[in-house]
């Protein structure tokens, strides 16, 4: 009797409390009338469904509401990025080059990025990941809703691979950001953004690490290397390809927990593993990017490595576990402090370090110029040591993106030949040229109004819509379609 009362106070499902009531309903029988037995097993099984309507989402079996539910809360927030540059555009996933027009200037055109970010505040900041931006001349911007923003690259991070961009709004949706310190192998999360192109995606799988280094940040697009990179990566089986990058990775209560980074993969396309920036580290660095246009880190000075078994035999440890100082950098905040070769560092500010990673993770998250204790194991013996720790800057806040050339307003140009007006060059990657604008189309009216001339054109154009245009023109290859699109600056 004792033993049932002690089972049934375990967190069960309600299917599952009933089941072991039914199985051992002679255990209660001995000592109580059925009258009193049915009430109580109801009751037993209300108490059930109500505990498991109590637990977190991440906690209960998921099913496709609960996945529907997460995408619902978090889509909304999620934007595909659009990059424009004169040298090749970052990792976010390029798209196919575009012969020279005629009649366009001799000079190389200028590439096509894209990836994803995620809204996180009213006023128009999107966190993203600093590869899709990295040569960004110009970006724009689109909102679930199919709203488009020209956008301003704020400041980015190589050390950290994250950027922030800035569209202007009001009351723009807002994602949820969630504690990435809460994640645990095998939770379910989802990777939202726009892989290959294919614009808000959502795929599904689970946490498979955390604390990953894969050695990624060690140098950028324009063979430069980051200052100080920092590596503490959640790896995850969610599906993720060129375009992700930048965009959210969500848990089952349609919190960001992560922003999507890199793929492990010998083609360039999905694998099986995916890797995110913990939306801890990522929310720290992108509030000092708005702040300052850089990232504020402590530094401690010194050269780390992961414990491996034969380190743990010299240094007489317990296990293979800790960062190892292989190197001290002279006058550092560590030299001060007393570090010497060969200590091992087993714990930082109060939390375990058993990696390289986590020592780098937990550094990131204290200010510079606080004193922080570290514990650290020296040929066996055990000592505590405080160090005031450094501060070291990283980050770039990118130069106004220089005019644009040739047809502005409305992307392209036109010319009357043979009596007819025709599209003689359309700006590449315009807002014109990805609504289908053509080099050869004939221009039969704008904004409704018949055109036969340049003077005509522009008179339609000045007097038409000031945010769109309305084309009917005659394709060579498909006839007599309509063209409408936003004008952009």
């Amino acid at each position: 009797m004792q033993e049932a009362r002690r089972q049934f106070r375990r967190p069960w499902g309600a299917a599952s409390v009933a089941i072991y009531a039914a199985r051992n309903l002679h255990l209660w029988r001995s000592m109580i009338s059925r009258s009193v037995a049915v009430p109580l097993l109801l009751a037993v099984c209300i108490a059930g469904c109500r505990a498991e309507e109590d637990r977190p989402a991440a906690a209960r079996a998921p099913s496709s509401r609960t996945f529907h539910a997460a995408v619902e809360a978090a889509l909304p927030a999620v934007v595909y990025i659009q990059v424009e540059a004169r040298t090749p555009a970052g990792m976010g996933g390029l798209l196919p080059q575009v012969p020279r027009l005629p009649g366009e200037h001799a000079e190389v055109p200028p590439s096509m990025g894209a990836g994803s970010g995620v809204l996180v505040s009213e006023d128009g900041y999107v966190l993203t990941s600093d590869h899709v931006v990295q040569q960004a001349d110009r970006v724009t911007v689109m909102l679930h809703d199919r709203r488009r923003f020209e956008a301003r690259v704020v400041a980015r991070d190589p050390s950290t691979d994250v950027a922030v961009v800035k569209i202007d709004g009001r009351n723009l949706p807002v994602a949820r950001l969630g504690n990435s310190d809460d994640l645990v192998l095998g939770e379910w999360v989802l990777a939202l953004g726009s892989p290959l192109g294919l614009q808000f995606s959502v795929t599904a799988g689970v946490v498979s690490a955390v604390g990953r280094t894969i050695g990624i940040l060690d140098s950028v697009a324009d063979g430069s290397t980051p200052t100080a990179p920092l590596e503490h990566f959640i790896q995850t089986d969610a599906a993720i390809n060129p375009g992700n990058s930048g965009g959210p990775l969500v848990n089952l209560d349609g919190e960001v927990v992560g922003i999507n980074t890199a793929i492990a993969s010998p083609t360039g396309f999905y694998s099986g593993y995916g890797f995110a920036v913990p939306i801890n580290l990522a929310r720290r660095v992108a509030a000092d990017l708005i702040r300052y246009g850089e990232v504020r880190r402590a530094y401690l000075g010194v050269l780390l490595s992961n414990v491996d078994p034969a380190d743990a035999m010299v240094y007489d440890l317990e296990a293979a576990q800790g960062a190892e100082v292989v190197s001290v950098q002279q006058g550092s905040p560590a030299e001060r402090a007393g570090l010497q070769l060969g200590d091992v560092i087993v714990r930082a500010a109060g939390q375990d370090v058993g990696t390289v990673s986590d020592l780098q993770a937990i550094l990131a998250e204290q200010k510079p110029g606080t004193a922080t204790r570290l514990d650290v194991i020296r040929y066996g013996r055990r000592l505590q040591l405080t160090v005031e720790l450094g501060l070291i800057r990283s980050g770039i806040t990118p130069e106004p993106p220089p005019p644009l050339e040739g047809p502005i307003k409305v992307g392209f140009s036109v010319a009357v030949r043979d009596g007819r007006l025709v599209v003689v060059a359309v700006r590449p990657y315009s807002a014109a040229a990805r609504a289908g604008v053509r080099p050869g189309q004939v221009i039969l009216s704008v904004n409704r109004e018949p055109v036969g001339s340049v003077d005509d054109f522009v008179r339609a154009v000045r007097t038409g819509d000031e945010d769109a245009l309305s084309l009917i023109v005659r394709d060579p290859a498909i006839g007599r379609h309509i063209i409408n699109y936003e004008l952009r600056p």
